[in-house]
């Protein structure tokens, strides 16, 4: 005998979540995809078999039970797989990027399988079992980022420690955000910024491919309170507006903000260490 059981931590989640592009999270009715947390998580749901009703509940024999969490399983990973392809890599979708790609397309499904199970599985009210699944975005980037373009990882010895080993802990620039909240921004897995005369300001080749693959070049958050984001620029960032983004994925800032972004990037090695995140509305 299972004890019939609710759980709502899924449902809350989906509440709160957003369908806008422009959210860190991006919901759809398989599951969400959250850029701040850098986390897919889908879906599954399946009938339970054969139950009986007594005066104690839902007797659910187990066998059944047993296919039927096999059965929300795989309705999961094909959830899974159908969020990925949405999955905003650099301004293409890694839908688009597999359909170009088979090898591609054959190590993402592979990863789709490996999905561990998020949370407790639930047995819903109407006689269904449901299991969330997820994928850490690291582990899909490490089937999309190119390995050319990084800096190299032997060349990435911190030339700026002295330079803030002799500032105060106080006159320290810890990261940089990028205000977007008043301009239309999507996330995405590798996002760049350029000035106002198009030249790169942070890219690719300010960080290295394992940087770009563990931390993710950008976070994301809807508010200064968010704990993400002390957590990716410290304490002490530096506040830029962004002006644009033309192509809804990367981002312009001005001439003037980008020397400064160049500055604290010789003193403190903030772009090194991908110590940067974009403010959403």
């Amino acid at each position: 005998m299972i004890k019939y059981v609710f759980k709502y931590s899924f449902l809350v989640i989906f509440l709160f979540a957003s369908n806008s592009p422009s959210s860190t999270i991006i919901r759809t009715g398989e599951g969400f995809i959250d850029y701040g947390n850098r986390v897919i998580v889908s879906r599954g749901t399946a009938p339970i078999l054969s139950n009986e009703k007594s005066r104690n509940g839902f007797k659910m024999i187990e066998k059944n039970l047993k296919i039927s969490k096999g059965e929300a399983k795989v309705q999961a990973r094909k959830n899974m797989l159908g969020l990925i392809k949405i999955v905003n890599f650099d301004g293409r979708s890694v839908g688009e990027i597999m359909n170009d790609d088979p090898l591609t397309q054959r190590r993402v499904e592979t990863l789709v399988g490996s999905a561990y199970q998020q949370g407790e599985i639930e047995y819903l009210e109407k006689q269904e079992v449901a299991i969330a699944l997820a994928v850490k975005m690291s582990g899909l980037a490490e089937i999309l980022v190119d390995a050319g373009g990084h800096l190299n990882e032997g060349l990435s010895q911190p030339t700026y420690l002295m330079t803030r080993n002799s500032t105060p802990k106080s006159e320290r620039i810890s990261g940089v955000i990028i205000d977007a909240r008043n301009i239309y921004h999507i996330p995405a897995m590798v996002p760049k910024i350029f000035n106002e005369e198009d030249k790169l300001v942070y890219g690719p080749r300010h960080y290295t491919r394992s940087r770009s693959i563990n931390r993710g070049p950008m976070g994301y958050a809807h508010s200064l309170d968010d704990g993400n984001v002390k957590r990716r620029v410290g304490g002490n960032p530096i506040v830029i507006e962004a002006l644009s983004s033309e192509d809804n994925t990367n981002l312009t800032i001005s001439n003037s903000d980008s020397e400064r972004i160049r500055d604290a990037e010789k003193r403190f090695g903030l772009l090194t260490n991908c110590r940067v995140l974009v403010l959403l509305k």
